[in-house]
């Protein structure tokens, strides 16, 4: 009896630790959240406005989206602050430019209503899994614009601004026109909006620590990023998240062994050189120092794993506990990370 007894204790520890070892920290119940997120069309308010009511647009603007549209008239669209005298006939040249209106209809062609609601949907989850990992802190609005191709993504405050026009398709025109090199084209489609929103997001609440800056912390620091995209977008295929096509991502997979062994014997990883630095982990066509298949970032790709590993090998610690850590090197070592 007491030999029974011993065996179905064993047997149930065994069943505790292989649990505990096959559970993700990441894969997190958010069904009993109410918290939904939509992507705001400040585009379409702004292109619609009543100008013989311009004063009252403007006020209610202020009230609706704050700082956001501070950041909009003056580092976006370049025409200065609302306060100043003659603002009003500026952002009428602005929405009333044949080539703005041009870029604007374009955009409500692509961003239909189902677009738009199914980038809620994902901002909604993702969102959910944020609230959930960081309670205390509050969901931040994202606010579609459209900027004639002047800006991307920004974060101001609890915000988001999104370019819309940035993400028109990979065969659009417009993108032609402007000279936009085909490796950023790939990524300027409607479907990447949500895994973009939540990297700036990232970016914004967890800085790079420069006071040792190398190669090295680089990629862990941009590794830490995607991981939170992997904590919010669980769902999300890694091509997408970091916006490698299939060929590129197979390299990467084929290769890591080999891109990390030239950078340990070549003595990069600690490598302070700006022009180092930004050779392996700037978006770029293709990675300096690797072969011409492998793409751009493929150095914080790599990073993206450690981190991961480092995740993997240290389960007690919450996604928190991992993205608030800015000793880099202490992550490679508690990583293990031997491709």
């Amino acid at each position: 009896m007491i030999k029974a007894f011993q065996l179905f204790i064993i047997n149930l520890l065994l069943l505790v630790t292989l649990a505990a070892c096959n559970s993700d920290p990441l894969d997190v119940d958010v069904s009993d959240m109410t918290l939904e997120v939509e992507l705001q069309r400040f585009d379409r308010e702004l292109f619609m406005m009543d100008f013989d009511t311009v004063d009252d647009a403007v006020a209610k603007f202020y009230v609706a989206y704050g700082d956001f549209f501070d950041v909009f008239n003056v580092h976006v669209i370049n025409i200065g602050a609302a306060s100043q005298r003659y603002y009003n006939a500026y952002l009428s040249m602005f929405v009333n430019d044949p080539g703005n209106r041009e870029v604007y209809d374009y955009t409500q062609e692509v961003f239909t209503e189902d677009v738009t609601a199914a980038i809620g949907e994902d901002l909604t989850e993702g969102f959910r899994r944020y609230m959930y990992h960081f309670p205390e802190d509050s969901v931040p609005g994202v606010i579609g614009y459209v900027s004639r191709f002047n800006h991307k993504l920004f974060t101001v405050e609890d915000q988001i601004g999104v370019g819309l026009d940035q993400y028109l398709g990979k065969d659009c025109a417009f993108y032609d026109m402007l000279g936009t090199p085909e490796y950023m084209q790939f990524n300027m489609y409607p479907e990447k909006i949500p895994s973009d929103v939540f990297h700036v997001w990232a970016t914004a609440k967890f800085p790079y620590n420069d006071s040792v800056d190398n190669v090295l912390n680089r990629m862990i620091h941009g590794g830490l990023m995607y991981y939170f995209t992997d904590a919010m977008l669980p769902g999300t295929a890694d091509s997408l998240k970091i916006g490698f096509s299939p060929g590129e991502m197979t390299f990467c997979r084929n290769n890591e062994a080999q891109m990390w062994t030239y950078l340990v014997e070549h003595k990069l990883l600690f490598s302070s050189d700006p022009l180092v630095i930004r050779k392996l982990i700037d978006e770029a066509p293709t990675t300096h120092y690797f072969p011409s298949e492998s793409p751009g970032r493929a150095a914080v790709w790599m990073g993206w794993q450690i981190v991961r590993e480092y995740a993997r090998r240290n389960p007690g610690l919450s996604l928190a506990e991992i993205m608030t850590t800015t000793d880099y090197q202490a992550i490679l070592r508690g990583s293990r990370y031997s491709p």
